[in-house]
């Protein structure tokens, strides 16, 4: 997801990379070498090993957006001025992070013969960064209503973009989210980060028709959502009934209401 820095002007000039897209350079019999920064070497690591050990496998749903940006709109309606709004990406980690106290092993991790159940939620939030992409971890979202969870997640934001992350922003996640849908992406598979069991990748709203109660064919939004999991951990009813958990809590009518209850005590 991260933009290059490349500058170009002619052929002797010198090439930038902080990331892993390039901007077109000029014409060469041989291919131009861009040496990887620290934050892409780390996540070389990673992602070989996750692809080398871990057996994975993804299960997507489709899921009713209709109630979920009703709920947000109301939540919104709420947030003082100058405070950050709740995005879809805030309400999705809400949604999974309590989904989680339902269905224990996705919060878990693997250790050699063993799934450790971990008794806090920390979800990692993949997101662009003027050195690449990185994961840093919103602490205890399982205790956390959405509105505290938009403080936190556009406190790391701000800090990612201005290099001011440190180490323990990004320790313990239990779990990860990847929303690619504002780029327009419909569905993707993301990648197991270890030892976590799971991780969720987000696609973009997208507006179809559903079957109204009275049988009638009515405008719908939908998000397409894709676990990818460890097999090793997870079976896929498992990570079908997580979903549904989650499309359980959207559908309901008193989302917001509940929301809105929580955040004023």
């Amino acid at each position: 997801m991260s933009k290059a820095f490349v500058k170009v002007a002619n052929m002797k000039d010198e090439v930038k990379f902080s990331g892993h897209e390039t901007a077109a350079v000029p014409e060469s019999k041989n291919p131009l070498r861009l040496p990887l920064n620290m934050t892409r070497k780390t996540m070389a690591r990673r992602m070989e090993q996750s692809a080398r050990e871990i057996p994975q496998f993804a299960v997507s749903v489709e899921l009713d957006a209709d109630e979920l940006m009703a709920g947000r709109s109301l939540i919104n309606s709420a947030v003082a001025a100058g405070e950050k709004r709740v995005s879809v990406t805030a309400m999705l980690i809400w949604l999974a992070a309590r989904a989680m106290r339902d269905h224990p092993l996705m919060n878990a991790r693997f250790e050699q013969d063993a799934a450790l159940l971990q008794e806090e939620v920390h979800v990692a939030v993949a997101m662009e960064t003027p050195d690449g992409l990185k994961a840093p971890v919103i602490r205890h979202a399982g205790a956390l209503t959405p509105i505290e969870i938009a403080r936190a997640l556009n406190d790391l934001s701000v800090r990612a973009s201005s290099k001011r992350l440190t180490v323990s922003d990004f320790a313990d996640a239990t779990f990860t989210i990847s929303n690619l849908g504002m780029f327009g992406v419909a569905r993707f598979i993301p990648l197991v980060n270890p030892p976590q069991a799971a991780i969720l990748g987000v696609g973009g709203l997208r507006t179809g028709v559903k079957l109204s109660e009275d049988g009638r064919l009515v405008p719908a939004q939908t998000i397409e959502l894709t676990i990818a999991a460890d097999h090793r951990l997870l079976d896929g009813t498992t990570v079908a009934r997580f979903l549904e958990t989650i499309k359980v809590y959207v559908s309901q009518v008193s989302l917001g209401k509940t929301i809105m209850e929580k955040e004023k005590q």
